[in-house]
Parts: C-alpha cells; structure tokens; sequence
C-alpha cells in the first residue's frame, strides 16, 4: 500500500523574485517581506491568487502583520474587524468584478476623456502586477454592483467589497512606506481607488446591508474621512519624492491643475469664507495654531473656487483638498476641535456637488455635515454672530431648514 502524499506547502502563487531563487514566498506583498529584507525594489507577481485562497492569505496578514510593521513608516486604521468574514469575496465570480470595472466603474473614476484608457486598461494592467490595486479594483466593482441591488443580492456584493478592500489595505500600506519607481504609479491608482470605497461604504453599509449579519462597519462619516486623510498623509510622498516616475494620466494631469481655469466665487460663499477666517483669527490658540487653519482655509476656497467651473462636477478639486490637509490639522480635526470641524463641514458642502455624479460619493457630504452640525450646534462659541453666520452658509447650502 503507498504512503499518502504529503500536502504541499510551497508557495504558489509568491512573488517573481522568491520563484526565481526558489524559496517560500509568504506572497503578502508587492512588496513580500523576503524582498523588504533583502531591500528588493521591484517585488513583482505574475500569478494572482485566487478568490478561494482570500482567507487564508488575510488571515497569513494578520499574523504577519507586527513583523510587517518594522519596515513601514505609515499605518492605516482597518475598516473592519479582524474577525470579519472574507469567504464573501469567493461568493462572487471575479470575472463579473472585472467585467463591470472595465465597462462601468472606471467611468466614475475618470476627470476627463483622456483618462478613460488610463482606468479601463492601464490600471488594470499595473494591478496584474501589484496585487493590492488588484483587491482594491474588485472591491470598488463590487460595491458600485451593490449600488444597482437590492436585499439579500446586494449584501453578498457588499460584503465581498469589503473583504477585498480589507484583504488590501496591508499591503498597499507597505507599499507607501516603501515607495520606489516600480511601485509608486500603482500606489497612487490605489489611493484614488481606496478614496472613492472610504466614501462609498458608510451609506452603502447603512442603507443597504443587513443590520444584523455580515461585517459591521461604523457609519460615523468624520471617522471615515479621518482614515482617508491617514491614507493621504503617505500618499504625499508619492508626489512629492516620486512625481517624476507617473505617467498615468490620473487627478495630477485633469483641468484642475491648469492656471488658466479659474474663476471668483458668488457673493453668499466668499462671505462665509471671510466669517470662517475671522471666526479663525479670533478663537485660535496661537499665532502658529491660526495660520496652519489659514492654510488649511485658503486651499479650501481654492478648491471651491476650481469645482465652480469644472465641467462635469470634477472630483479632483474635492479629493485634492484631502490631500493637501497637513498631520497637524488632521489631529485637530480627531480632537473634535470645533473651527476644525466647521472646515471639514465646509468641505462636506463641496462633497455634496458630487452627490449626483458620482456613486461612490452619494449620500457622503451630507452625512458628513449632518454628524457635524450635530457636534456643533449648541456650542457656546455658536451664539457668536460669525460662528452663527457660517452655520447659517452651511445649512443654506445643503437646503436645511435655518433656525
């Protein structure tokens, strides 16, 4: 009688690095930690792991993951618990994912015409060898397929949305704090595309999954942008040190960047934005505290200023906001200090412009701004007459009732 074949534990579906030297691959990245420990730039993957072998692989991520964490800089919050369920992933056919991508979802993604091969074929093409775009492309497809379901139909898709959005999240982290000319056009595709599925997910969550089954996520719109911003803060560095290595026609290349395209803002909004800056001058606690809020202020009616005559509701202008915010606003921001909020308040007026153009950012700007009218409202500092007039800005843009 013959001995039963021992199980296999080689590696794969490793990086093309750990396959040509023939050694195990714990296949978690690009970049894998073989090719972080022996300071490898290109970690590449030619074979992309199957749907079926999702959980097993997070599951490697999890325990990997305070190993992982001596070689990065910059450290993203997970959407989900780790004991979230990632078998939903396999429940839905990968080809439909990818389908819909190169046929509707990148739509929603592009500024402009010339963008259109950039998301329908470039990306999917750097995202055959950077599997974090990959996860990260089929969970936007899936939510955007949620958008078009109903019941129980659109929670399968939204829970493999976040599964495949959780199982990226490591390794695209890993890629920012090791930024190299290989890696650094991927990682910038993958931030928009973790953008627009951070804005999507807390209504998607909300109005369409199942209160008492599946993942859970909270909906608290701030906590949401909060992530984003950590996210951004890296992503700078891809901009900023790696500028010269993207090619892809993306956000850095649309009408938002040209100076010739400009224009004054209406009357009601550069008011509000004066309130804001007086309302700044006189409550912050510190010349140094005042002038970072200026800046953070002054890019902000930038950024109106460009969204008003952008055709098409153009997301750069609103999505480079985010972008631009530094670490220290950010932590005002998480201490819940209020002319901090009433910014990012601000900001969910301009969020709400691609309320209906954008799927993944319906519902957001006004989710956002209710939960913060909500922390606002009351305060003493709003019985002032500069803070009450940037209220009243607020609630008539987004057609609340003033009281």
């Amino acid at each position: 009688m013959s001995k039963p074949r021992k199980p296999h534990k080689k590696s794969r579906y490793g990086c093309d690095n750990c396959r040509r030297r023939r050694v195990k691959c714990d296949e978690l990245g690009p970049p894998c930690t073989n090719c972080i420990r022996r300071q490898i730039n290109d970690c590449t993957y030619s074979r992309i792991l199957p749907a079926s072998l999702i959980a097993q692989a997070q599951a490697r991520a999890c325990a990997c993951r305070t190993g992982h964490e001596a070689f990065t800089q910059v450290s993203l919050p997970l959407p989900l618990p780790p004991s979230a369920p990632l078998k939903a992933a396999s429940a839905v056919d990968e080809l439909e994912l990818m389908h819909h991508f190169a046929t509707e979802t990148y739509q929603t993604l592009c500024v402009s015409e010339s963008e259109a091969r950039t998301w329908q074929v470039l990306v999917p093409r750097l995202a055959l060898k950077h599997r974090y775009l990959m996860h990260g492309i089929l969970s936007l497809a899936s939510l955007h397929l949620a958008t078009t379901r109903e019941g129980s139909e659109a929670r399968v898709y939204i829970d493999a949305g976040l599964s495949y959005h959780s199982l990226s999240l490591e390794p695209f982290r890993i890629a920012i704090g090791n930024l190299t000319p290989e890696n650094c056009e991927a990682a910038f595709a993958q931030s928009v595309v973790t953008t627009a599925i951070s804005l999507a997910l807390p209504q998607l969550t909300a109005h369409k999954a199942a209160p008492t089954s599946g993942p859970t996520l909270s909906t608290r719109m701030t906590d949401h942008i909060l992530t984003i911003f950590k996210l951004l803060q890296g992503v700078k560095r891809i901009l900023t040190l790696n500028k010269q290595h993207i090619t892809l026609q993306l956000f850095t290349q649309g009408p938002f960047w040209r100076k010739d395209i400009f224009t004054t803002l209406d009357a009601s909004t550069s008011s509000a934005f004066e309130h804001l800056n007086r309302l700044n001058e006189s409550t912050a606690s510190s010349p140094e505290k005042s002038l970072m809020t200026t800046n953070v202020i002054t890019y902000l009616c930038h950024c109106f200023m460009k969204f008003a005559c952008a055709p098409h509701a153009d997301p750069a202008p609103v999505l480079a906001w985010l972008g631009a915010v530094e670490v220290e606003f950010v932590e005002s921001l998480r201490r819940r200090e209020r002319v901090p909020l009433l910014v990012l308040a601000y900001w969910g007026v301009l969020l709400f412009g691609l309320d209906g153009e954008r799927w993944w950012a319906k519902g957001a700007g006004r989710a956002l701004v209710d939960e913060v009218l909500g922390v606002l409202e009351g305060e003493e500092m709003s019985q002032t007459e500069e803070w009450e007039k940037c209220l009243v800005w607020v609630r008539g843009r987004m057609g609340v009732e003033v009281r």
